[in-house]
């Protein structure tokens, strides 16, 4: 009887298999290790990238900051600027006022039968003080009041008789008015 030998072929088979088994475990492994170096360095590209934004960004950030203090100092001027023309025109607007006023009593007076003998202002408030031939010189005078821009709110706080000399009788009035002083025409 004829007898083969076999071993040498499983020998050689499990040799080839154990070969095979290690070459793919080699290849594999160098699969993995170059898909991880692969991912590492497009991590690192996308890291480095993201780094040049940030300081891009803060770059940016910093001049935008220089940018908004400037505009924090200019808007801090026009409002200092804005109120000192609010100052000016307010002062004009009195500095004007007081002439107006004036100019406006002058035309209101009922003209040879009243006379104003003290004027008063405070705080927007006029007193005025004078004497009138009659009662209806100081109602229509009072109506006149009424009718200019340039008063409001008028009281009359008191009318009396009063003597002048040489047995003349006047009525002494005492009147009370708001005063509105209106922007001068432009």
């Amino acid at each position: 009887m004829i007898r083969v030998n076999l071993l040498a072929v499983r020998a050689a088979r499990k040799k080839e298999n154990v070969r095979r088994q290690v070459s793919i475990f080699f290849l594999t492994t160098f699969f993995g290790i170059c898909a991880m170096g692969y991912f590492y360095f497009s991590l690192n590209g996308t890291i480095g990238k993201l780094t040049d934004q940030i300081s891009s960004a803060q770059q940016e950030l910093t001049e935008l900051e220089v940018i908004s203090r400037k505009v924090k100092e200019i808007q801090d001027k026009l409002n200092k600027l804005n109120a000192k023309m609010d100052i000016i025109q307010k002062l004009d607007t009195n500095r004007t006022g007081s002439v107006r006023i004036m100019d406006a009593l002058t035309s209101l007076v009922v003209a040879q039968k009243m006379w104003l003998t003290t004027l008063k202002e405070t705080g927007g408030m006029m007193t005025l003080n004078g004497v009138a031939v009659d009662n209806k010189t100081i109602a229509d005078f009072m109506r006149r009041l009424e009718g200019s821009p340039y008063f409001d709110q008028i009281n009359l706080v008191s009318s009396k008789q009063v003597g002048m000399g040489e047995g003349r009788k006047f009525n002494g009035f005492n009147i009370n008015c708001q005063v509105s002083v209106l922007k001068p025409p432009q």
